[in-house]
């Protein structure tokens, strides 16, 4: 039984977002555009939910990096994805 408890919960985490966008005040920015991005492929973009939080997994070929961006907000640098996860990103008006 404890051992379906821990598959259970390592199958739950694997579902959580991995990268969560807010603005400058905390607040969680839904329909962020999330692009998961390698050295040389972009994946499709990905959009935030009302939490701000969207699900990037480690693929093949590598992803190196994040470009996150929402309408009214200023361009972010690429985000390193190899940082702790969850990242958040931080959007300025």
């Amino acid at each position: 039984m404890r051992s379906l408890f821990g598959i259970l919960a390592l199958v739950c985490s694997s579902c959580s977002p991995t990268v969560f966008v807010v603005d400058e005040a905390g607040i969680p920015i839904e329909d962020a555009k999330v692009v998961p991005m390698s050295r040389s492929f972009n994946w499709p973009p990905k959009e935030t939910g009302k939490n701000g939080g969207v699900l990037v997994h480690q693929d093949l070929p590598t992803i190196d990096y994040l470009q996150v961006s929402k309408a009214g907000y200023r361009n972010h640098p690429l985000v390193n994805f190899n940082l702790p996860k969850p990242i958040t990103v931080v959007l300025k008006k």
